[in-house]
């Protein structure tokens, strides 16, 4: 493999040809604001073409089930490692399916564990049969010993079918008895009913009569043993089903499967004294005490990686059974970060995007450790990251910046410097929140027309205090918590990521405002055009071949999907004849090219629609085509444009919960979104957000630090 991963022309992103050589086997960061191209070139360029020489070096049968990428817009791309992309949605349901570790911890509890009878609590345990001499000649040492099977079918002839088969003695109820002439009498269905197989003596070193007569005993009885100890009431139950040793009740034998969470099998088998239910409960740290008295096998070996890295990166008081949804963003970065540097995967290129935004202190240090063991492995780390601690440890840093990128070394990203942080004079009404649950103890005040910031380590549960305890009690809805000064009729708006092919125009909710505009037009009034003509999610004035996407897209099925530009709009997404209805010289058409600033200009005599384009523009997003899809954008971009849309909305009863704002964006994008935030509090509205970002802590008005 090469040591340099090398780029030539690349033009995605607003890039202009732009080469970069980018060292493997070392941490690289890259650094920018938002659309500065930096994600672009992560994203766009290095993670879509590996992704598309992937496929291709796939077979036509297996390329069905795998999505198509297109080639990314660059000359050439040499010495690109196979990448991966932290940053995609939640995979798995659990910590343990996500680390892999469900399906091995039940292989170890099927192989080491203890079987328990459901009846009386005895040991269960199956043996092989050359295990069964090894066993008697252990407990009974040189005493002889009756190999017996169990006798199940039972007819008039049974014992003439016996003696046929040369046995001559049966065991009934315990007392031996010979097959002379007729045999004993047909004994009732209650009575036990063992067939005398052989009698000798076991020897610890095994031999082959007695291993023969366990399998003839087998053979008779579908897989039981039973040993009769001489001048003793003793029955050995030896079989090989598992089989309690206490009362001789059989179970089928156990499978993996039966040991995922809510089994009605799992209770039965414990592992030091554990269920499998109280494993995945338990927090990684005491799973990984209880389980280093093991014997260490491969499995063991694996579960013993996984559960250090874990550990190593603070996750310790994670158990294996939390579902990945309930993560705090800092924790679900870790443990992708832990489940890398477990997988032993070499010649990687891996992609990490804000993984230092919610961490500090030891943890981030930890993180940085961990980026440097996983370089250490053969593998390349690529940040998209503006945390200090994380820029410095990089061996390279590369600033992009309008299109264009330099590298150098890693510099100091500035923070703020102040001290104190800003809190309400006078706390004049707050909602008070009371009690112990999902986050613990809980004794805080959130008061209303305020920003109040959440801080707090990562798992500390100010996600959990958003999502599963605030929401909630704001929706009137019940919760484990008692509150007291509750909002009436409040308006809760919560940011998530966007969905759909919406454009910008729509994510600041003024395209019916802007059709309408072009609908009251003497050209469009002269054709009896309405509103839904200038829409792109209606049919009617939008271009029919490409439906008002601009594109035509086409699934070659083996191979990757491939979009052009719609020949019969040319990109347009109208039909000519709607963009000949033009406003101040511009149709629908030229509105959703333009920018947010010159939007601005264009819209300048209406007041429904420039207060709100004022107010992206205001929140650092000038440079954003109105025609241009919200899903593409970065999140730190996304949120921003909903503040603005916010800002124009917010009143008194409005509350607005946001999980980590920041999100590793760069510290000139932070200042713009604590700047939006600001506004919304000076309209009234009441802003909670969760974030350890020091700029967002110092600017809100009420912190409340869920580790005191």
């Amino acid at each position: 493999m090469k040591d340099t991963l090398c780029v030539r022309g690349a033009r995605a992103g607003g890039f202009a040809n732009v080469d970069m050589d980018l060292p493997l086997g070392r941490i690289i960061c890259f650094t920018g604001r938002s659309s500065s191209g930096r994600r672009a070139m992560a994203l766009d360029i290095l993670y879509a073409e590996s992704r598309r020489r992937y496929m291709q070096a796939l077979s036509p049968t297996e390329r069905e089930s795998v999505s198509g990428t297109a080639r990314a817009d660059v000359d050439e791309i040499s010495g690109l490692p196979p990448a991966i992309y932290l940053g995609a949605p939640r995979r798995g349901r659990t910590v343990g399916d996500y680390l892999q570790l469900d399906g091995i911890l039940a292989q170890i509890m099927l192989e080491e564990g203890q079987m328990h009878c459901l009846e009386c609590g005895g040991d269960c345990r199956s043996y092989a049969a050359d295990e069964v001499e090894r066993e008697v000649a252990r407990v009974h040492p040189d005493t002889r010993c009756l190999v017996l099977a169990p006798l199940a079918l039972r007819n008039e002839g049974m014992w003439q079918q016996l003696v046929q088969a040369g046995f001559t003695r049966v065991a009934i109820d315990g007392q031996i008895q010979r097959l002379e002439g007729d045999g004993p009498a047909l004994p009732s269905d209650e009575s036990e009913i063992h067939v005398v197989v052989d009698r000798l003596v076991p020897d610890s070193n095994a031999s082959v009569r007695f291993l023969e007569a366990v399998r003839v005993s087998r053979s008779i009885s579908s897989g039981q043993t039973v040993v009769w100890v001489d001048g003793t009431n003793e029955m050995m139950h030896l079989n090989q089903q598992p089989t309690c040793g206490e009362c001789g009740r059989q179970y089928e034998p156990l499978a993996s499967a039966d040991f995922g969470a809510g089994q009605p099998l799992a209770g039965q088998v414990t592992l030091h004294g554990r269920t499998m239910d109280e494993l995945l409960d338990a927090p990684l740290g005491s799973l990984r005490d209880c389980l280093d008295a093991a014997s260490q096998s491969q499995g063991h070996a694996k579960v013993e990686t996984a559960l250090a890295e874990a550990c190593g990166l603070g996750l310790g008081h994670l158990p294996l059974s939390r579902r990945l949804e309930s993560l705090a963003a800092g924790e679900w970065q870790r443990l992708q970060l832990a489940a890398c540097l477990s997988s032993g995967l070499t010649g990687i290129l891996y992609i990490l995007e804000g993984l230092g935004s919610q961490l500090s202190g030891e943890i981030l240090d930890a993180v940085a450790s961990g980026l440097r063991r996983l370089v250490a492995g053969g593998n390349t780390a690529l940040l998209l990251d503006h945390t200090p601690e994380l820029v410095a440890v990089a061996d390279e840093v590369w600033a992009f910046a309008e299109g264009q990128v330099q590298v150098g070394e890693a510099t100091e990203v500035e923070r703020d410097e102040t001290d104190g942080k800003r809190v309400a004079e006078q706390v004049k009404l707050a909602l008070n929140i009371r009690g112990n649950g999902v986050v613990g103890p809980l004794a805080i005040e959130l008061p209303h027309g305020k920003l109040t910031c959440v801080c707090g380590p990562s798992g500390s549960g100010k996600t959990r205090l958003l999502k599963e305890v605030l929401l909630p009690l704001l929706k009137g809805r019940p919760v484990e918590y008692v509150a007291a000064g509750m909002p009436r009729n409040s308006r809760v708006v919560t940011v998530e990521a966007p969905s759909g092919k919406a454009a910008v125009l729509e994510g600041l909710g003024l395209f019916e405002r802007v059709a309408d505009l072009y609908a009251a037009s003497p050209a469009a009034t002269a054709r009896g055009w309405g509103r839904d003509t200038f829409l792109l999610d209606r049919p009617g004035g939008r271009c029919p071949s490409c439906e008002g996407r601009g594109q035509c897209y086409f699934d070659l099925e083996f191979l990757e999907d491939i979009a052009l530009v719609c020949a019969a709009c040319e990109g347009r997404r109208y039909r000519d004849e709607t963009c000949e209805v033009t406003l101040r010289g511009a149709s629908i058409a030229d509105v959703l090219g333009m920018t947010l600033e010159r939007a601005c200009t264009h819209f300048a005599r209406h007041d429904p629609i420039r207060p709100r384009i004022e107010a992206a523009v205001g929140c650092g997003l000038g440079y954003l085509l109105l025609g241009q899809e919200v899903q593409g954008l970065e999140r730190g971009e996304w949120l921003r444009l909903r503040l603005a849309l916010e800002s124009t909305r917010a009143a008194q009863r409005t509350w607005m919960l946001i999980d980590d704002p920041a999100s590793g964006d760069h510290p000139e994008d932070v200042r713009s979104m604590v700047a939006a935030l600001r506004r919304l509090v000076d309209r009234g509205a009441t802003v909670v957000v969760a974030d350890q970002h020091p700029t967002v802590q110092v600017a809100a008005d009420w912190v409340v630090d869920l580790t005191r």
